[in-house]
């Protein structure tokens, strides 16, 4: 051993000595390990804490509020009970048959958060267990660039304890092991307040810190929920997280995407059925995220998309009160196909009432908050067209007379004899074989000119034909009442629904003939 040696061996053993309740260090030996600074990891402080003290809630996995935190006096000390073998946290005996050269899984953690550590110009980090003690270091360049790290062994008495400890000016690095333990999730974690909701292992708290929130998962935290205070813990495990985490070498939190997973399931399966109308949980995390109802929030969606009864919560809609509309996006709609949602005079229409919102002050909010209750221009024009058709039904729609009704029959023998296999599909047609029973009726709506609607079974489709239809010419009825019975098969706009009409048109050209007699004969004897 040269005295420059010497001199870096005494070094470590007073820092040793510097740990209260360490008063003697024998100098054992130095091992170069396969780990260099060259390995691309470059964690924040916040994540060599969280690691470093997850070694110490591995072995004190029912005590955690046992660990203990001290950052003074420019040192940082994590101590717990529980002892082990520092061979096994530093890897130097491989778990892995013959290779003892591979960074394996135990311990892994530790050695990127001394890299870390290093790298942000924090040396000499000190890991103590019952008579172990190991100073890491620095060895010379090995290879261009590599330079590993060196573990040195000393024995000392008899510890009833583990500790880590560094030396550092570092305030990030403080200031992180000071959070650390609330990585974490035990009973006594500083960071969450009173129960909200629980169900299904998944549970909900108000978190002590004002305008942030933590997801936690296998109990530990994976992600922070910016502007809404609240703690959610999964205890269950999920297989689509579970194989990201497998394979998270450098133990990061959730990606974005996985974090929305997260979010997906804590709204799915952390809400009883019939649990979230007037649920505290939702709607405390709706109050305090108020101020981002305008650009949205991955919790607000992950909650809408899941909600059940949450349009009708009476609670909510005195939240939102008469300040707010919300876009409207046929993903986020009932009761109309996507055909009629971007049928251009339903386009036109919403277009009219967003800007009417606007001229009352609304502020607009993204399409999901719907179904939190906040009405949307597409919502009213929804509810607006049922109520025209329960009043059409009601009041307007009659069954035909026997004029309308020899017409209608009139021109259904047309189709048939234009475009048979289309015709097929109706009852009126092939009794045995077909599969919608057609039902027609004249309405006196100036709304609708033509429209069909499904009747009470699941092939019952009923037509209405507006009154004045029926004093139309052949092509036109014809035109209307085959483009309403192609419409089984979709809305405005969808490919096979424009398919068959296409095809209707095309027999009714070939067919020219057969047409044109159907027109004569519509001109004197059926047209009303």
């Amino acid at each position: 051993m040269t005295d420059v040696d010497k001199k870096k061996i005494e070094k470590y053993r007073n820092l040793i000595l510097d740990i209260p309740g360490i008063n003697s260090a024998e100098y054992i030996n130095s091992t170069t390990s396969s780990v260099t600074l060259s390995w691309g990891v470059e964690w924040s402080p916040d994540y060599i804490a969280r690691d470093i003290i997850q070694n110490f809630r591995d072995a004190n996995h029912t005590e955690i509020d046992a660990i203990n935190v001290k950052t003074k006096n420019d040192q940082i000390v994590v101590s717990a009970k529980s002892t082990f073998d520092l061979r096994k946290l530093l890897f130097l005996g491989s778990n892995k048959a013959g290779d003892d050269e591979t960074i394996g899984q135990f311990g892994e953690g530790a050695k990127a958060a001394y890299v870390s550590m290093i790298k942000m110009g924090v040396h000499d980090p000190i890991n103590v267990s019952g008579d172990q003690a190991v100073v890491i270091s620095v060895g010379p360049e090995v290879i261009e660039d590599m330079r590993p790290l060196v573990y040195h062994w000393f024995r000392i008495p008899k510890q009833n304890q583990t500790l880590f400890v560094v030396n550092t000016y570092n305030k990030e690095l403080k200031k992180a092991f000071d959070f650390g333990l609330n990585h974490f999730w035990y009973e006594q974690n500083s960071l969450k307040s009173d129960l909200l909701y629980e169900y299904n292992d998944i549970s909900t708290f108000k978190s002590t810190t004002k305008n942030e929130g933590y997801l936690f998962y296998g109990g530990i935290m994976r992600a922070r929920i910016p502007h809404v205070p609240v703690c959610i813990n999964i205890s269950k495990k999920y297989i689509k997280i579970e194989n990201k985490i497998k394979a998270d070498r450098d133990r990061n939190s959730f990606s974005s995407a996985l974090t929305n997973t997260f979010l997906s399931i804590w709204a799915r399966s952390g809400f009883y059925y019939n649990g979230m109308k007037n649920n505290k949980a939702i709607k405390f995390i709706l109050e305090k995220s108020r101020s981002q109802w305008p650009k949205g929030l991955p919790i607000l969606s992950a909650l809408a998309n899941h909600a059940y009864h949450l349009r009708d919560d009476k609670s909510l809609h005195k939240l939102f009160g008469n300040k707010y509309y919300a876009e409207s996006l046929f993903t986020h709609s009932r009761g109309i196909s996507w055909g009629d949602f971007y049928d251009t005079k339903t386009q036109s229409k919403i277009l009219r009432s967003d800007k009417n919102f606007e001229k009352k002050g609304r502020i607009k909010l993204p399409a999901y908050f719907v179904r939190f209750g906040v009405p949307s221009s597409l919502e009213l024009f929804v509810k607006n067209k049922k109520a025209m058709e329960k009043r059409r039904k009601s009041d307007q729609t009659a069954s035909l007379n026997k004029k309308q009704r020899k017409a209608v029959d009139y021109a259904l023998s047309c189709v048939e004899k234009v475009a048979p296999a289309f015709s097929g599909l109706y009852s009126q047609f092939k009794e045995d074989e077909g599969i919608f029973e057609l039902n027609i009726k004249a309405v006196k709506s100036e709304d609708i000119l033509g429209e069909l609607k499904d009747g009470r079974g699941y092939g019952d489709k009923t037509i209405y034909l507006n009154q004045k239809l029926f004093k139309e010419k052949f092509p036109r009825f014809f035109s209307i009442l085959s483009h309403e019975m192609a419409h089984v098969f979709g809305g405005d706009g969808e490919r096979q629904f424009s398919d068959v009409l296409t095809h209707i048109l095309e027999q009714a050209v070939q067919k020219n003939s057969v047409f044109s007699r159907y027109s004569k004969t519509w001109e004197k004897t059926y047209r009303i």
